[in-house]
């Protein structure tokens, strides 16, 4: 029991940190969860509660979902995924969470350092190869956001509309997997026990969290993304080094 309250507190505190920015309830949780409850029942349930709590961010922000702008980012989903499937496994995977920890780290520091006020926007056809590139990492390393979020974060959207968005990515994503994980028998009776313990504290975080949201600025909104980028590259790079430790 007391396990339940604790990955309940870690949820609710990740809930609050999503609600603000947008994503990266799991960063906050997971590390903080894995220390009490083995990954074979942190990961699937993480699957699950993802998926509600975009639900949620979905439900809140529906009137800045734009279909036509979330367009280009479905359409590299498919393609993405087969070759997630059929290459990306072949790679080192460790190679792949460098590059994208050192990639992601400097546009974050970029962000955060010498973005000024004028925002730079990118084309929409990166969008494209955001969501390929998003899928494909997901099939592979299950890391797949960053492609997606640093592409909403270029592309002059407002801060509801970039929520939205990547709620409404995470929601397609984390359905197919959790599809997957059905099938492959890893969600169980104990996996979805966790998510009912930690599910209404994550939703009531994560609704603080939007209402803390709307007290900031779009400015201040970008800086708290650039930083949780940060925090999302460091754990990479981390799991990078953990593999290449293990091979040395």
């Amino acid at each position: 029991m007391e396990h339940l309250f604790f990955v309940a507190l870690c949820w609710g505190i990740g809930g609050f940190v999503n609600g603000v920015a947008g994503f990266g309830a799991a960063l906050i949780a997971m590390p903080l969860i894995t220390t009490m409850v083995p990954l074979s029942l942190a990961v699937p349930s993480c699957t699950i509660i993802g998926v509600s709590l975009c639900l949620q961010m979905a439900w809140i922000y529906r009137k800045n979902i734009d279909f036509q702008k979330l367009k280009p980012i479905y359409l590299g989903t498919v393609p993405g995924a087969i070759v997630g499937i059929s290459m990306m496994q072949e790679l080192p995977t460790h190679y792949l969470k460098l590059g994208m920890g050192i990639f992601l780290f400097i546009y974050a520091l970029w962000g955060l350092f010498f973005e000024g006020r004028q925002q730079k926007i990118v084309h929409r056809g990166w969008g494209v190869v955001a969501g390929f590139c998003s899928t494909a990492i997901s099939s592979s390393i299950g890391m797949g956001g960053p492609p997606t979020i640093v592409y909403t974060s270029l592309t002059g959207w407002g801060k509801d509309t970039v929520k939205a968005a990547i709620a409404s990515y995470f929601i397609v994503s984390g359905v197919l997997i959790i599809s997957m994980q059905t099938y492959a028998g890893i969600q169980t009776k104990e996996t979805v026990m966790l998510f009912a313990a930690a599910a209404p504290a994550v939703m009531i975080g994560a609704r603080l969290g939007v209402l803390a949201s709307r007290k900031i600025g779009e400015f201040t909104y970008r800086k708290v993304l650039f930083g949780m980028l940060v925090v999302m590259a460091c754990i990479i790079l981390n799991s990078a080094y953990t593999q290449f430790a293990a091979l040395a």
